[in-house]
C-alpha cells in the first residue's frame, strides 16, 4: 500500500496482513501539523477504474463512523490533503 501527502513519513509499506487506515497512518508516521485529517481519501483500482473511499480521521478518533477505517488491499493509495 501506499500513504501519500502530509504525513511524517510517506511512502510505500508492505502488506504482511490484515491493516486498517489508522494503522497505515500510523506505519506511516501518523499526520503532520497541517494535514486535513477529516478529508482523507482511500484510492482503489478495480476492474480498470479507480473507486474513492473518504475517511474522516478526526470522527474515527472520537469513535464515530467506525466504518469507514477499511482494510486496506494490496495497490491502495491513502491520500492525505
Amino acid at each position: 500500500i501506499f500513504v501519500t501527502g502530509r504525513v511524517t513519513a510517506p511512502g510505500a509499506h508492505l502488506l504482511k496482513g490484515p491493516l486498517n487506515v489508522v494503522q497505515a497512518l500510523a506505519l506511516a508516521g501518523g499526520l503532520t501539523e497541517y494535514a486535513n485529517a477529516k478529508n482523507i481519501a482511500i484510492l482503489r483500482t478495480v476492474d480498470g477504474r479507480t473507486e474513492r473511499f473518504k475517511f474522516n480521521y478526526k470522527d474515527v478518533a472520537a469513535g464515530k463512523n467506525l466504518e469507514q477505517n477499511i482494510l486496506l488491499r494490496p495497490g491502495d493509495t491513502v491520500v492525505v490533503p
